[in-house]
C-alpha cells in the first residue's frame, strides 16, 4: 500500500501557505472541520504525487508542539490494520475516527514511535 496523502500541522497555518503558495504554487482549500484546516493540492490532477493539508499546532495536541510531516496509507479495512499494528508491537496514538464524507481515520506509530495515518475510505463516515 502506497501513502495517499500527507498532512503538515504548524506554528501558523497562514505563514505556511503563503510560503507553500509562493515556492511550489500549491492551492489551498479550507476544508469543513471544527477548526482551522486546509486540504493542499500539490499539483495539477495528472501528476504524479500525493497532495495533502494543513493544520495548526494548537488543534493536534499529539504533536506534543513539534511540527509534523505525517503521511496517510489507504486501507481496506482499518479495524483490521489496527489489529496488526498492535499485534505487530505498534500503538494506536489517535484511535478510530470519521472523517465526514472521507471515510474512517487513525493516527498510530510504529515499535519505535514514527507516527502514520491509515485511512478507510466511507463517504457515509459520521
Amino acid at each position: 500500500m502506497k501513502p495517499a496523502y500527507f498532512d503538515f500541522t504548524v506554528h501558523d497555518v497562514a505563514q505556511a501557505r503563503k510560503f507553500f503558495e509562493e515556492i511550489f504554487g500549491w492551492q489551498f482549500e479550507r476544508f469543513p472541520m471544527p477548526y482551522e484546516y486546509y486540504r493542499i493540492q500539490a499539483g495539477p490532477a495528472g501528476e504524479p504525487g500525493i497532495d495533502g493539508g494543513i493544520g495548526a499546532l494548537k488543534d493536534a495536541p499529539i504533536a506534543g508542539g513539534t511540527p509534523v510531516t505525517q503521511l496517510t496509507v489507504p486501507v481496506a479495512n482499518l479495524d483490521e490494520v489496527i489489529a496488526k499494528v498492535q499485534a505487530s508491537g505498534g500503538r494506536v496514538i489517535e484511535p478510530k475516527m470519521p472523517i465526514p464524507g472521507i471515510g474512517w481515520y487513525a493516527t498510530c506509530a510504529e515499535p519505535g514511535g514514527l507516527r502514520f495515518g491509515i485511512i478507510q475510505a466511507d463517504p457515509t463516515a459520521m
